[in-house]
């Protein structure tokens, strides 16, 4: 196993965990509308993909390239 992939699944489990707490924590912030909070959580929902899509490529990355 490469060094990078521990670090990738590390950082993937930490950040998701840190994103969904401010998430969860900014839309208990928002005024409560209906529209505006399913728009939210469905931006925020999906926010978090390319963020994890780049750290898994960099962790899968060759170290010698």
């Amino acid at each position: 196993m490469r060094w990078r992939t521990p670090i990738g699944g590390i950082a993937i489990l930490i950040g998701l965990a840190a994103y969904a707490a401010a998430a969860a924590t900014l839309g208990g912030a928002l005024p409560d509308h209906w529209l505006l909070l399913a728009v939210y959580y469905l931006i925020a929902g999906l926010l978090w993909i390319p963020p994890a899509v780049w750290i898994m490529g960099w962790a899968k990355r060759d170290d010698a390239a």
